[in-house]
């Protein structure tokens, strides 16, 4: 058999180890290890383009296993099917980086998409499987992983969702290439820690946000006080002192603000990014003391940058640290836990988001105005947000109520009638 088409790699091995034909076994081969004997397939063949190419696999235990691979290939190369047998030795994470370029160049991802993924990606998979080929991982493997995400990072079981989702994203991406014959890692059982509580009641908002106001200086106030909002927090740190535009309301004769929302910043943009989804590209108007809490943050934010010779070309973001530069996330954190301290209370920044929706709808806002306001895609991402609150759940309990007692009144009038 001819073997002149072998790689530098192919060489390499041989060198090593020196295969021999196993008798009446033709294509099937043996050879010596440190942990005894091993045995593998080389098998020259045509593929559909006329080019010499050559199957090989190797590390079987017995010349069975060696035979029973070397039989699937000589079906599949029978049937036309070859695509499949060609990719499998395929890495996970090398399928995974083309894949993630691919998505990325032609826009089925958009660059934030494309950034969270490839960090939960390296960050969680690729230390585990990253190098493992792919028609070797196995559901039970994969469940183990994912049980491991639980039980020893403690990890949340939203995050365990999305990890999986991005594994599952790639698998499904090479059964449809045929680099895999289908997808062995379905129906994993998930587990997590539940996810900490966004509900946030009316009276302890008040409290909050009234202390914030007593304990905190005016520009981190104003901070907090756009955090309320209804924004994500990457879009809060993402403002810049250009994103702020006032006007005057001509209905009620007083000066309103526009928010433009284009931009976020966040552990992948420390410089500015862009937004979550197309949809997230908005402006919201605001009213009331927030206007002159941002005029407020304009001033303070410029007077920052100016004490500390931050250049003029520099980029003018509204939250700035003491140093002039962009505020982090743990700048806000650092504020909002300083509340917390004094109250009692444990609220994160989303947790605000989620209470601006609530409130919104509970309020009878009109729920598409709730939707783009958030810069959401659909309503039902705005509903997901939401939360019943004290007051509309006694709204629907005494609908719920009257209507029984009337339909009541209507049979005890037909009794009354007979």
């Amino acid at each position: 058999m001819n073997f002149n088409q072998k790689t530098t790699h192919r060489k390499d091995m041989d060198a090593v180890r020196k295969w021999k034909e196993v008798p009446h076994h033709p294509n099937v081969y043996r050879y010596e290890t440190r942990r005894g004997t091993r045995y593998g397939i080389r098998r020259v063949y045509t593929d559909s383009e006329g080019k010499r190419r050559e199957f090989t696999r190797s590390g079987k235990m017995s010349w069975r296993d060696a035979e029973s691979i070397l039989k699937k290939f000589e079906d599949g190369y029978v049937n036309g099917n070859l695509k499949t047998l060609s990719n499998a030795a395929t890495t996970l994470g090398n399928y995974f980086d083309k894949l993630s370029t691919r998505k990325l160049k032609y826009k089925a991802w958009r660059q934030s998409t494309y950034d969270a993924h490839v960090r939960y990606f390296n960050n969680h998979i690729r230390p585990v499987f990253g190098n493992k080929r792919m028609q070797e991982i196995t559901r039970a493997q994969y469940q183990a992983f994912i049980d491991h995400l639980d039980d020893e990072k403690h990890m949340g079981v939203t995050t365990i969702r999305s990890i999986h989702r991005i594994m599952m994203e790639t698998v499904n991406a090479a059964v449809t290439e045929d680099v895999l014959d289908k997808n062995r890692l379905k129906r994993v059982e998930i587990h997590g820690h539940q996810a900490k509580p966004v509900d946030l009641s009316r009276e302890d908002f008040e409290r909050w946000i009234t202390t914030a106001e007593k304990i905190l200086n005016k520009y981190d106030y104003a901070l907090i006080k756009a955090a309320t909002l209804g924004m994500r927090r990457g879009e809060i740190l993402g403002l810049r002192v250009s994103s702020i535009k006032f006007a005057r309301d001509q209905v009620n004769n007083t000066e309103i603000a526009a928010i433009k929302i284009d931009m976020q910043r966040g552990v992948d943009y420390p410089t500015g990014g862009p937004l979550k989804t197309s949809t997230s590209n908005r402006t919201i108007w605001a009213s009331g003391d927030v206007v002159d809490l941002l005029h407020y943050a304009i001033l303070a934010s410029k007077n920052i940058r100016k004490r500390n010779c931050v250049p003029a070309t520099a980029t003018q973001w509204l939250w700035v640290n003491r140093y002039g530069n962009a505020a982090s996330y743990a700048y806000l954190v650092e504020r909002m836990s300083a509340v917390n301290d004094a109250t009692g209370l444990k609220i994160r920044p989303h947790m605000l988001r989620h209470y601006f929706a609530t409130q919104a709808i509970a309020a009878n806002t009109p729920q598409a105005e709730v939707m783009h306001y958030l810069g959401h895609k659909n309503m039902q991402m705005t509903f997901d947000y939401t939360r019943a609150t004290e007051q509309s759940s006694l709204k629907v309990f005494k609908n719920f109520t009257e209507t029984i007692s009337k339909e009541t009144d209507k049979g005890n009038d037909k009794e009354s009638a007979n």
